[in-house]
């Protein structure tokens, strides 16, 4: 069974550095988009058979529940790596050989972006599949078969971590470029690129409604 696992930060504290630029409404509103658009991809995908989201924010816990996707609650924010563990001690529980585990800001992921690395994960057998950030130092994806074969690493340099640890514990690896995966939204100038570009997302209607879109326009010229 190949799940899905999508850790998210608590609204109050998620995407804080667009503060400066976002009420927290906005920025609230933008980081429930962005996490539906990342459901959505996966909802899509043909390679996905259950999708699990794991925070401590009952506020999105609902929403994922709402969409029809499992939703566990880590109580308190642990982390990503802490709620990565928490996920998948249930979805071993649930059945999952193979698990995916993908951050909430990635507005652009496709379906076919998904099934990319679950078919890359064919070819490698056990072992990780890691999609780096846009700035390569980071993971944005990382899938593990069997999903106790490495625990995660992530935060700072987390893909060399993964690297190193897999390298030690004789873990097959492979790094997998995947541009939509890649690009996730943490600043005002990442928030400005993806506004430069019209999508068929709900992350760029919600900037649309708010009037983000046209004054990010504004402060380009």
């Amino acid at each position: 069974m190949n799940y899905a696992l999508v850790p998210v930060k608590a609204l109050a504290s998620g995407k804080s550095r667009l503060s400066a630029l976002l009420s927290e409404d906005v920025r609230q509103a933008v980081s429930r988009a962005m996490l539906l658009d990342v459901l959505t991809s996966l909802r899509q995908a043909q390679s996905v058979d259950k999708i699990v989201v794991v925070s401590s924010d009952a506020t999105l816990l609902a929403l994922a529940q709402d969409f029809g996707t499992a939703a566990v609650n880590e109580r308190h924010p642990r982390g990503l790596s802490g709620a990565t563990n928490i996920g998948t001690d249930f979805c071993l529980e649930q059945g999952a050989t193979a698990l995916l585990v993908l951050l909430a800001d990635l507005p652009l992921v496709t379906a076919a972006d998904i099934d990319l690395l679950f078919h890359h994960a064919k070819e490698v057998g056990d072992g990780i599949i890691l999609t780096p950030c846009k700035e390569g130092d980071g993971t944005n994806a990382l899938l593990r078969v069997p999903p106790l074969i490495l625990p995660p690493f992530f935060g700072g340099p987390s893909l060399e971590a993964h690297r190193v640890a897999a390298q030690r514990n004789n873990v097959a690896c492979r790094v997998v470029e995947v541009p939509h995966i890649a690009f996730d939204v943490d600043s005002i100038k990442d928030l400005a690129q993806f506004a430069a570009q019209p999508s068929d997302t709900r992350t760029y209607r919600v900037l649309q409604e708010a009037g983000v879109v046209q004054a990010l326009k504004a402060l380009s010229k």
